[in-house]
């Protein structure tokens, strides 16, 4: 009988040794790894409130500027007459951190497309405003800074050749539509008249948010 009792406190005490070890490996606390994979990001478009579309093509018809305004009058031209406005440039971009191998900041580049036509000793003078962009969209630094007077393309800027409009872009999303940087468009002579002449041109403006 003693024996047996030996055997059955034998047997107690191991699967209380038991309990013991499962009982150490779990606390009050438990833990486990969670990965947030956040990716660069850089996109962009054009939206034109005039429409309420995404930009089109736009016409700059010099023959309704040659029988209004100034230059209804003989001996004058002011390309001033005509301009475009209320285009938004609308974008996204998620930047790193220095030494972390992505992007720190970007900027957006625009230029006339290779390939595009444009009247001879004419500037497209293309003016942007300070970005405005929703709430928690991000902050007035990393919205990015505009090229004061804005930039020219065509005598100034050649075809085919960046001009830098916006710099020091950060992790921003502007908000859709009416929001980012507004645009507009106006004529400049860049040169003697005598370049500038008669005809149809088309030209191609691309816009760029840097991926480097």
């Amino acid at each position: 009988m003693k024996k047996l009792n030996l055997f059955i406190a034998a047997t107690i005490m191991v699967a209380a040794q038991s309990l013991t070890a499962q009982d150490n490996n779990d606390t009050n606390v438990a833990t486990h790894q969670l990965d947030v994979n956040v990716p660069e990001l850089a996109i962009l478009d054009i939206y034109d409130a005039n429409t309420g579309f995404e930009a089109g093509p736009i016409l700059f018809d010099m023959t309704n500027v040659s029988l209004v305004g100034t230059n209804a009058e003989a001996g004058l031209y002011a390309f001033q007459d005509i301009d475009y406005q209320n285009l938004y440039l609308n974008y996204t971009s998620v930047t790193g951190q220095a030494g972390s191998g992505f992007d720190v900041t970007r900027q957006i580049d625009v230029q006339f497309e290779p390939g595009s036509t444009f009247p001879g000793n004419l500037d497209l003078r293309i003016t942007p405003e300070a970005p405005v962009i929703v709430a928690n969209g991000g902050t007035v630094n990393s919205a990015g800074i505009v090229t004061p007077g804005g930039v020219a393309l065509g005598a100034t800027t050649p075809i085919g050749t960046d001009a830098m409009l916006v710099n020091s872009i950060e992790s921003v999303y502007t908000g859709d539509e009416s929001f980012g940087v507004k645009l507009t468009y106006t004529l400049e002579q860049n040169g003697n008249f005598s370049g500038y002449e008669a005809g149809l041109y088309q030209a191609t403006l691309r816009y760029t948010l840097s991926d480097l």
